[in-house]
């Protein structure tokens, strides 16, 4: 297999295990939500995942490509005693990481739910919410093991571990979570408190069946990797200290990237409640509203930024190549194409949650009309973060990772200090308010950075963007009106009427979204020929 077909199949590989990860993490809710009884009884599994991830990002995050870079480095000047060196000590360390990051938000969970924690609503406990964070700490005793032995694997160039055991890790998970807390509820009639511990408890059951995946796969593999060891005449050595240094330094600035949004929860969890106290909103309300925002309709917004993922993981190597060789104008393409294909998908895809926020919250939980309004507004925050995804994916390619460091840095800035403000001012809005605007800060430093350092003209894309934001809102305005028809004859407020809006709706976005591009030709500027194929087949 050529080198490119293999990148394309290696990219492809992960992306769908990715995709697939991040589809499975958004449809499970719904059935969650039905179990545990609504946004209320979610609180505490709230509360419990914003902290735990910070705590995840920061004993793991960065460590599977750096490792993966380092083990690739070593191995392709045929050094493979030094990868295997990586391998066997990597694993001794990144267990002590975990354990010593699960000890840290075991010992500090008192005071994050105390900071978590309304005193106008005396809905939750502090122990409570310390007791369900407690909980999910032992799941960060496995997930730097896990970040690491992944990293192994794409070092060696064999990706299908790392997609297979993603899609198991969260297949389990979800199984637990599900199955255990509908026995807790409805078998064994136990507190909510308890099925919200054994739905966060379902992040160490995944993560330990991705590690047993793995070993699957490594004992398959060992024959191979030994014989490739054995062969090793470079006499090459590396100490512990210099490989550890490298290791660290190239994880740096993926740690600051992925800790961003983990981040802005912690800072929303810190500071919602506090500011609708001090705005004089009823306290019983709180946790339901932050429940709201940082999970139901999150989950939704999260949708449209399924794809960004995929366009990170495969931009990073792509830029790192045309710009390590000098081919600029190949990579002025490449940045110009993936900026207007995630456009092209995502703008009108936020914009159709937008407008089909009340009949799509409920079909995925139920009819709300405060959580449809929460929705409404945050939903075109996923074109937001989606283009910071890709931007600071940009940025590493360019090797400025370095300033993606402080550009995240300046951007939580922003988001805690116009914060509760924002929140005191426009309730639980203003948080989403205050995200889109440090998300904006966020973009604009990395356009910055592409600009000064890549030398890439935003202003070629100038003409497609305006195009593509154009037929979102034709696209809208026609669905908002299909829309204001059909609630004369179908009732919103009930499932299956509001499936049917959402179906109806959604086709005919669809429609007059892919009508007016293909007819414009824009998509033919990035699928090609593709569109090409369509417009013949049906003779437009």
């Amino acid at each position: 297999m050529s080198q490119g077909n293999s990148l394309v199949r290696s990219t492809f590989i992960l992306t769908a295990s990715i995709f697939i990860t991040k589809i499975l993490g958004i449809l499970y809710i719904i059935p969650f939500y039905a179990i545990i009884g609504g946004e209320a009884n979610l609180s505490p599994y709230n509360m419990a995942y914003p902290p735990y991830t910070v705590m995840l990002v920061i004993s793991a995050g960065g460590v599977p490509l750096a490792v993966a870079k380092y083990v690739s480095k070593y191995n392709a000047v045929g050094a493979y005693k030094v990868s295997y060196k990586l391998y066997k000590s990597s694993l001794v360390v990144m267990g002590i990481t975990g354990l010593l990051g699960f000890l840290i938000l075991y010992m500090i969970s008192p005071l994050i739910a105390e900071a978590s924690v309304s005193k106008a609503d005396g809905t939750w406990s502090v122990e409570q919410i310390t007791e369900i964070i407690r909980v999910v700490s032992f799941a960060v005793i496995f997930i730097p093991f896990l970040a690491t032995w992944r990293g192994i694997f794409q070092g060696y160039d064999s990706m299908g571990p790392t997609a297979v055991s993603t899609v198991i890790e969260q297949i389990a998970r979800i199984a637990f979570l599900l199955i255990g807390s509908y026995l807790v509820l409805n078998v064994m009639h136990k507190s909510v408190l308890l099925a919200n511990e054994i739905a966060v408890f379902a992040a160490a059951v995944g993560a330990f069946s991705a590690i047993l995946t793995l070993w699957y796969y490594w004992k398959k593999r060992r024959p191979f990797i030994s014989e490739m060891v054995n062969n090793d005449t470079t006499e090459t050595d590396v100490s512990y200290k210099a490989m550890y240094k490298e290791i660290l330094l190239y994880s740096i600035p993926f740690v600051i990237v992925s800790l961003c949004i983990p981040l802005y929860q912690i800072i929303d969890q810190f500071t919602h409640n506090r500011a609708l106290t001090a705005a004089g909103v009823p306290g019983e309300t709180h946790d339901m509203l932050l429940t709201m925002l940082n999970t139901t309709t999150n989950k939704l917004v999260m949708i449209p930024t399924s794809l960004a993922a995929g366009f990170a993981i495969s931009l990073v190597p792509s830029i790192t190549r045309t710009h390590a060789s000098g081919q600029i104008r190949e990579m002025h393409h490449q940045i110009k194409t993936s900026l207007g294909v995630l456009m092209f998908l995502t703008v009108p895809a936020s914009l159709g949650i937008m407008i089909l926020a009340t009949p799509l919250y409920t079909v995925f939980y139920s009819y709300n009309v405060v959580a449809s309004h929460l929705l409404f507004y945050y939903a075109p925050v996923a074109i937001l973060l989606a283009l910071v995804s890709v931007s600071s994916a940009m940025l590493q390619g360019i090797d400025k990772q370095a300033l993606t460091v402080y550009i995240v840095v300046a951007s939580l800035l922003v988001k805690l200090v116009i914060n509760f403000p924002l929140i005191y001012l426009f309730h639980t809005e203003g948080a989403v308010l205050a995200t889109a605007i440090a998300l904006t800060v966020n973009i604009l430093c990395n356009f910055y950075v592409i600009k000064k350092h890549a030398g890439f003209k935003f202003r070629t894309t100038y003409k497609q963007m305006l195009q593509i934001l154009l037929y979102s809102l034709i696209m809208v305005v026609i669905v908002e009106i299909a829309v204001l028809i059909m609630i004369q004859f179908l009732d919103v407020s009930q499932k299956f009427d509001a499936l049917i809006i959402l179906v109806i709706g959604a086709l005919i976005g669809g429609m007059v979204y892919a009508y007016l591009s293909m007819k414009s030709r824009l998509a033919d500027a990035f699928f090609g020929s593709r569109i090409q194929i369509l417009r013949e087949k049906f003779g437009r």
